[in-house]
């Protein structure tokens, strides 16, 4: 494995205008469950009576809202006072440097921001960012958690609109366009936490036609061969080690 950490540090040494896209489990390192919940599905249906994804669906939310927003609650928002792991504040320290152009990401935390992170693109939106439908005032995700049942606006008292996208719906245009667009013009694309398969990131990743694809993640996934340059084990370590971070 050495070598080829010793290959991606050598990249991204050399290069600049990168771009990063994070996955899920960047955001597992953590201890957030995530939008979906995968890793406890049967837990979720034992519970709830229904599976993640159908929770998640627009339908879903509409006839069922106090069940939609216990589970948010309870799953999405599982963690309180989240702090940055290392990757995280290694991909901030890149950014810094002027290395990083652009990230792109589906989860719903804001966590590259809690780590300083400046240019992150959130396809799916935040949960810091839930919105009355009538008066459009935001309410952060420590509102969503304390609310009696289902959360409203303290103005208007309609319930509120959570702040990512559901299952079904089309993501966001202009943030789609802002991915594509730096993922397209990257010098360096390097994708950590996620599947190069996956349906979301098939419809972006696509358009990198550079040759320093660079892949990190926990285990081997189908797909990887489309990578230049594939890493495995724990991310934050592996981020470490190739951004040349340390904590002081």
């Amino acid at each position: 494995m050495e070598p080829v950490l010793d290959n991606i540090r050598q990249v991204i040494r050399e290069n600049d205008n990168i771009v990063l896209v994070g996955g899920s489990e960047m955001m597992r390192e953590t201890g957030l469950n995530g939008f979906r919940a995968e890793h406890m599905a049967y837990e979720i249906e034992e519970e709830y009576g229904y599976s993640p994804d159908e929770i998640l669906s627009s339908l879903f939310f509409t006839r069922q809202a106090e069940k939609f927003f216990d589970y948010y609650k309870n799953i999405i928002l599982n963690k309180k006072n989240v702090q940055p792991t290392k990757a995280l504040k290694a991909v901030a320290e890149l950014e810094k440097a002027g290395k990083l152009t652009a990230i792109v990401t589906r989860t719903v935390y804001q966590l590259f921001q809690r780590a300083g992170c400046q240019s992150t693109i959130e396809l799916y939106g935040s949960v810091e960012e839930n919105t009355c439908p009538v008066c459009g005032k935001m309410f952060d995700s420590k509102y969503i958690k304390n609310a009696d049942g289902i959360p409203k606006c303290d103005k208007c008292g309609i319930p509120l609109r959570p702040g990512f996208s559901l299952l079904g719906e089309m993501l966001d245009n202009g943030r789609l366009t802002k991915a594509v667009n730096a993922i397209e013009n990257a010098n360096v694309l390097i994708v950590a936490g996620t599947s190069l398969n996956s349906l979301t990131w098939a419809s972006t990743l696509r358009y990198y036609e550079g040759d320093k694809l660079i892949l990190i993640n926990t285990q081997k996934k189908s797909g990887d061969e489309k990578a230049n340059y594939c890493a495995y084990g724990n991310i934050s370590e592996i981020f470490e080690y190739v951004m040349d971070y340390s904590e002081e």
